[in-house]
């Protein structure tokens, strides 16, 4: 196989070229850097990017050594980084998706023992070898969407025992897919059978020190997870308890994510802002407030469109969250109860047409932004020279066709690393 690959003739080569920054924020997020009748010369990283001529003038010698990919009519992109979903699980929540459709709140479903519990139920009676299995067609029926770099939260075991076996599947995936795989410890996702006792709020102090003083440790030891989640919302972790949970966790070396302002606003945000976590995700029922905080403290603002479209929540306020230069992030938070998709160009889809995104601003926010969100933008994200070669390629002239004709999968071609690991039968 040849050390180089040439893509050339691309109708729409869109580089998000951040000029080596990390992320663009306002107005600069529309400027993706299109380029027509492009080329991407890549061994494992980019080697250039511009126009074909130019780049085949400019590369003879390495270009005479390189497999030659056509990509005439077609589109490329930088691959989708999907820095937020709940990939390994078991079992099936459609029963509690339709009772959602027929007019029961997920609030509701939930407080009568279904929802994350449901999951739980699976999960506990399930093998790591089962789990892995579930993980890894999500994980590979992403990348053949255009995912080539995702983070998979644990948070369906809710007993030592269960969230360590999450973590090692998820860790199994991770070692045999070409993806690059950020595993996230979600403990605190919701409060388990064994802790709920008396009335609600239940004994959740006592499952918070147990998270704190026995999950956390042990996650550590383990050393598969490299950031430490928590679910603040109403139903399920105050503030003041996520918050404990996240310094512990930020003491023993854990990146920092947040579900925050989902069901509704408790100051899950701000205290995302205050014990400076990478993200805080979510976000329908933020303020501005809330807002600046996560602005001025660096956090990213992840939203996760197909969530609320399925819940039926209010959507995020994007357009606000742009307009006051917060890095604003898409994922596809791919779970069994709440939004069964891996597909990020649906992801888009309901971003452009639900939050009033421009097709340039999803797309940013969809890869320069979500590798940001895992702090990795120095090496994905976009299609820069000395990056990692992760590039896909969609049978479409114009990326403005990604969303316009949705609800299909455009991607015909994915590169990780420079090499082409999956190939669809359509392809010319």
């Amino acid at each position: 196989m040849s050390a180089y690959t040439l893509l050339t003739n691309i109708s729409s080569l869109v580089t998000v070229d951040a000029h080596g920054g990390e992320y663009r924020t306002g107005p600069t997020m529309m400027d993706i850097g299109e380029i027509h009748n492009g080329a991407v010369l890549m061994d494992s990283q980019i080697v250039a990017v511009g126009p074909a001529k130019q780049i085949e003038r400019e590369y003879a010698d390495q270009i005479a050594q390189a497999r030659i990919v056509d990509c005439t009519g077609q589109t490329v992109l930088p691959g989708f980084v999907d820095a937020h979903t709940h990939m390994v699980f078991a079992g099936s929540r459609s029963h509690e998706f339709a009772a959602r459709l027929a007019g029961k709140p997920y609030a509701q479903i939930a407080a009568e023992g279904g929802g994350i519990l449901t999951t739980m139920r699976a999960v506990r009676e399930s093998s790591v070898d089962d789990l892995a299995a579930v993980c890894r067609r999500l994980v590979t029926n992403a990348m053949r969407h255009g995912t080539t770099t995702v983070e998979i939260k644990s948070g369906y075991g809710l007993s030592l025992e269960s969230e360590l076996k999450l973590l090692e599947a998820a860790h199994l995936v991770s070692t045999t897919s070409p993806q690059e795989i950020h595993i996230t410890f979600l403990g605190a996702h919701d409060v388990p059978p064994e802790y709920r006792t008396g009335v609600a709020p239940f004994n959740q102090e006592g499952y918070v020190q147990h998270v704190i003083e026995e999950m956390l440790p042990a996650v550590k030891a383990q050393g598969f997870a490299t950031a430490c989640d928590v679910f603040a919302d109403v139903g399920f972790f105050s503030v003041p308890q996520a918050e404990r949970i996240l310094e512990a966790a930020k003491a023993m070396g854990f990146a920092l994510h947040v579900h925050a302002d989902e069901i509704s606003n408790i100051g899950a945000s701000s205290m995302a802002a205050r014990v400076q976590a990478l993200s805080a995700d979510h976000l329908e029922h933020t303020s501005p407030d809330d807002i600046a905080r996560m602005r001025d403290a660096g956090v990213v603002a992840m939203l996760l469109p197909g969530t609320a479209y399925t819940l039926r929540l209010p959507f995020p306020d994007a357009r606000k969250f742009i307009s006051e230069g917060l890095v604003v992030a898409l994922a596809s938070d791919c779970n069994p109860g709440s939004n069964y998709s891996e597909n990020m160009q649906t992801a888009l889809s309901i971003a452009c047409a639900a939050l009033h995104f421009s097709i340039e601003e999803a797309i940013t926010a969809a890869t320069l932004h979500g590798a940001h969100a895992l702090r990795i933008a120095k090496r994905k994200g976009s299609i820069e020279v000395g990056k990692d070669a992760d590039v896909v390629v969609y049978d479409v002239p114009s990326y403005t066709d990604l969303v316009y004709h949705y609800g299909v999968n455009h991607a015909v071609r994915t590169f990780i690393g420079g090499e082409e690991v999956w190939t669809a039968c359509s392809t010319r």
